[in-house]
């Protein structure tokens, strides 16, 4: 993506720009957007705005982080990534992440969290494998119902990650470089087991009660294309992920990694859950 540079937000133009890249990649509905002034405050004391921009200057994603102080530590808290969709899966978002870490690190910051949704197999891939953050904790429907059509009219469940920037493991990802796009499924007890129906991939009801130090959950391949087509499966399989999180955060697990896994030509998304 030599194409694409990243640049820190210098002016009301860049501000702008980002609202307007939420309405193109959320399609949300105004009230829902975070307006320009907004945008301007935080920066202003002490957040992080990063524009990446073609070589003829069009915006085509953004990441904001504003300061926080959830649990006593000062630290950044990571709200917004948002990158257009003919710009996505071209390394766009890794490499605004990693400019908003160097920026952090420079300005004596050492931990950035954010949430996601844990159904969205291509972000938890980004946020755990490439970037090395931990999901720590599960937020049942952080959001409520939203105005965006991304959300497919469901709980906004989320997983809190937290990304301790001078880690070993963050600093030996920063500088792998790019990953392998599919891995060997790990061989690790499995909390739910998944089977093809009608073209659509159904999860078993979770297992609770596993002890063993790592454990795995899959998630489906195709979240957005499963809440279109068949948003009845979508919804139970978004229970079923709710309860295995609940029930294995709280017992002092840490989703840790995650594994794009392809076994028999089908992509196996799993999480790596470890104590």
């Amino acid at each position: 993506m030599s194409d694409v540079r990243i640049r820190r937000a210098r002016d009301r133009a860049d501000y702008e720009a980002c609202v307007r890249l939420q309405r193109e990649v959320w399609r949300l509905a105004d009230v829902e957007i975070t307006s320009a002034i907004q945008l301007v405050a935080t920066t202003w004391a002490g957040g992080l705005l990063h524009l990446a921009e073609t070589a003829e200057g069009e915006p085509v994603g953004f990441a904001y982080a504003f300061p926080a102080l959830r649990g006593g530590a000062p630290h950044l808290h990571s709200d917004m990534v948002a990158v257009r969709p003919e710009y996505q899966k071209r390394g766009v978002g890794v490499r605004l992440k990693w400019a908003q870490r160097a920026n952090a690190l420079e300005a004596g910051v050492t931990l950035i969290t954010w949430t996601y949704d844990p159904m969205q197999a291509l972000n938890a891939n980004l946020n755990l494998r490439r970037l090395g953050a931990v999901g720590a904790e599960f937020l049942q429907d952080f959001y409520g119902l939203t105005t965006s059509a991304l959300h497919h009219g469901l709980p906004t469940d989320r997983l809190l990650v937290r990304w301790e920037l001078n880690a070993p493991r963050v600093r030996q990802r920063a500088a792998e470089g790019e990953l392998p796009r599919s891995v060997p499924a790990p061989v690790l007890p499995r909390i739910n087991e998944v089977k093809w129906q009608a073209g659509w991939p159904v999860s078993s009801d979770p297992r609770l009660d596993l002890e063993a130090p790592e454990l795995l959950l899959e998630v489906p391949p195709e979240w957005n294309v499963l809440c279109q087509a068949a948003p009845r499966v979508a919804a139970v399989w978004q229970d079923k992920v709710r309860r295995a999180f609940q029930a294995y955060l709280g017992r002092g697990y840490v989703a840790a990694d995650f594994a794009p896994a392809d076994e028999g030509g089908r992509r196996r998304p799993l999480y790596v859950l470890k104590k």
